[in-house]
């Protein structure tokens, strides 16, 4: 008989609800014995308060994952984190550790610790939000201690970003990373940011065009779980990241 329960389990506290690309492009990353058990909190807007709304039901979300025995939890969403600062995003993952012995973050600490594995600092940004949320996204940036230079956007509300197409998240996610670079002579990496659009199928795409580095916060999130599951990406040419983890048996645990 073969069996599907699985390995290894991935808690992800989704901020919207419709989170389509997030799943789709996991299983196309991780290993077969790997899960993905998503939760929503469902932000209201990508504003400063839609996210504190977004925020009451956090807690309730983690216990569900604590209790449902998954061996990580991330907190999903650059928006989230850009809308409430990096100070307090900190402070949440201290209370969830005191609260979990299971291994938690947040996914774009676990951009920042990509970009200091890739040995970068300089970093140029792409998303689909607006400009005060990418002043957040890039402030965020510069508290954990890289320098981030200018970004290109194109802004798009809570419900739009729920509604892009898998073709045309991938066209956008092409086009703003390209101008992202190209208006960024000096960047020695990209940030495409955000779950909701097929951004890893670009990856390679853009590394091979600028010979630089790329990373989405799902990629980050993907590379960390990987790390911590000891197991290498699903295939290979998913950009450096990615093809960057180690064998099995040699994860960061």
């Amino acid at each position: 008989m073969i069996s599907l329960v699985p390995k290894h389990q991935l808690g992800y506290i989704l901020p919207i609800l419709v989170a389509d690309p997030v799943f789709h492009q996991f299983y196309r990353i991780a290993p077969a014995d790997c899960m993905l058990v998503g939760h929503p909190i469902n932000l209201r807007s990508f504003t400063v308060e839609g996210v504190e709304k977004g925020l009451e039901e956090f807690w309730p979300a983690f216990d569900f994952l604590v209790n449902r025995g998954v061996h990580r939890i991330v907190q999903g969403g650059i928006p989230l984190s850009a809308a409430i600062g990096r100070p307090r995003v900190l402070a949440l993952l201290e209370e969830g550790r005191r609260r979990s012995s299971i291994p938690f973050d947040a996914d774009y600490e676990e951009v920042i610790d990509a970009f200091k594995a890739l040995g970068v600092r300089r970093i140029a940004m792409a998303a689909k939000w607006s400009d005060p949320l990418m002043k957040g996204v890039s402030d965020y940036l510069a508290h954990a201690g890289l320098e981030p230079l200018d970004w290109i956007n194109d802004a798009h509300t809570y419900r739009e970003v729920m509604e892009i197409h898998p073709q045309a998240g991938v066209d956008m996610a092409l086009a703003l990373g390209r101008k992202a670079f190209q208006a960024n002579p000096r960047a020695e990496a990209l940030l495409l940011a955000g779950g909701a659009w097929l951004s890893l199928e670009v990856v390679p795409v853009l590394e091979a065009e600028f010979g630089r580095p790329v990373v989405t916060n799902p990629s980050a999130t993907f590379w960390r779980a990987l790390q911590q599951f000891g197991c290498k990406a699903r295939e290979p040419g998913l950009g450096r990241l990615l093809d960057g983890l180690p064998g099995p048996g040699n994860g960061k645990r």
